[in-house]
C-alpha cells in the first residue's frame, strides 16, 4: 500500500511565499509612495513678536534637530531663547520631543480657531525620564509606515506657562527644507485670562 504524501509541507512553503510577495509589495509600496510634507524655514533666534495678544496667532519654527540640545521658546515674548540665557522658557522642544515648562492638556482634534474650555481639559506635567516629555503631547504626530514621515495629528494643544498664562498650539509640520526632520514648526496663539 502506498502511502500519500502529507501536505503540511507544503502549507508551510506556500505561507513562507505569500509573506516574501507582501514583504515585496510593501517595499515597492514604500518606495514609491509620495514623501511631501509641509516644509518651513527655521525662524532666527531673538526674532520677538511681544505685540501678540489674545486672540492673535502666529507660527515658528524651531530648528530642534540636535538630539543632545534642547531648544527654548518663551511664548509671552514671542521668540525663541538661544542659550546661557534661557530662564523664563515656556516651552522646550528636542527632535520629536516636546515639554512645557508648566503644564499641558490635549484638546483633541479641533479646528486651531476654536478654543476648548481649558477647565474642563486634564492637564499634566512635564516628566524628566528617557524621552523627556509630557504626557498630554508625547503622541503629537501620527507616523507613516510607508513614507517614513512624522505628520502632525490636528490636535490642538493648551500650554499653562508657570505664571498661570494659557495659549493653544498645534503642530503644523516637523520638516525644514530637504526633509530635515526635526523643524517643529507650530501655531500658537495667547489665550484671554480666564
Amino acid at each position: 500500500m502506498t502511502e500519500l504524501p502529507r501536505r503540511g509541507g507544503s502549507t508551510a512553503v506556500i505561507a513562507g511565499f505569500v509573506a516574501f510577495l507582501l514583504a515585496v509589495g510593501y517595499l515597492i509600496a514604500s518606495s514609491v509612495a509620495k514623501r511631501t510634507v509641509e516644509v518651513y524655514e527655521p525662524t532666527p533666534s531673538g526674532n520677538a513678536h511681544p505685540e501678540l495678544v489674545a486672540g492673535i496667532s502666529d507660527t515658528v519654527t524651531i530648528d530642534a534637530g540636535d538630539g543632545k540640545a534642547w531648544r527654548f521658546f518663551d511664548i509671552d515674548r514671542g521668540s525663541l531663547m538661544t542659550p546661557p540665557d534661557t530662564s523664563g522658557w515656556d516651552m522646550a522642544f528636542r527632535r520629536f520631543h516636546i515639554r512645557a515648562a508648566g503644564a499641558m492638556a490635549d484638546a483633541g482634534q479641533l479646528a486651531f480657531a476654536d478654543t476648548p474650555n481649558p477647565t474642563l481639559l486634564k492637564f499634566e506635567t512635564g516628566s524628566d525620564g528617557r524621552d523627556s516629555s509630557n504626557a498630554a503631547i508625547r503622541r503629537w504626530y501620527d507616523y507613516s509606515m510607508l513614507t517614513h514621515l512624522l505628520e502632525p495629528n490636528g490636535h490642538v494643544f493648551i500650554v499653562r506657562t508657570p505664571e498661570g498664562r494659557q495659549a493653544k498650539l498645534e503642530v503644523l509640520s516637523y520638516y525644514c527644507r530637504g526633509l530635515t526632520p526635526g523643524c517643529l514648526t507650530f501655531r500658537y496663539e495667547k489665550l484671554r485670562d480666564q
